[in-house]
């Protein structure tokens, strides 16, 4: 049994240390904007959106093979096998069904050809918004205590 464990922890490090790799490399031939984007305040239960720029830095094509969301609150749009060129762009947009109250973090996975991938994460602050202020100042007392 004890033999099972160590050769199942063996593995497990192989494969951190890979994916690692996989990550430290994308960073040498992919430049990012918006890799970690910040919402600021969005209303609860509104959808909000943004945008992932991906540029090749390298000297070989890439594609964008996929793009997986960390949860099924969050939907990415993109063209699936997209080539890129070196200096050639592709985008991934980003929306969030903005179901959180309170801070929240998600996660998405761009996944792109020669074993690269690049975990993205956008956060924010999901805020109870009144049809008549507009304001999240307005908010009766119990939710005004729930996001504080």
């Amino acid at each position: 049994m004890k033999r099972i464990s160590l050769f199942l922890s063996i593995i497990a490090v192989l494969f951190i240390t890979i994916s690692a790799k996989a990550q430290d490399n994308t960073d040498k031939v992919l430049k990012f904007k918006n890799d970690q984007y910040e919402f600021g305040k969005i209303s609860f239960g509104k959808p909000a959106t943004y945008t992932i720029k991906v540029t090749n830095i390298g000297k070989d094509t890439i594609a964008l093979l996929n793009a997986r969301p960390g949860c099924g609150c969050t939907t990415p749009n993109f063209k699936p096998n997209q080539k890129m060129a070196p200096g050639q762009s592709a985008q991934v947009q980003i929306t969030f069904n903005g179901s959180a109250m309170g801070v929240f973090s998600r996660y998405t996975d761009l996944e792109f050809s020669g074993g690269l991938r690049k975990q993205t994460k956008f956060s924010g602050e999901g805020v109870a918004i009144t049809e008549n202020t507009g304001t999240a100042n307005s908010l009766p007392t119990p939710i005004k205590q729930q996001l504080n």
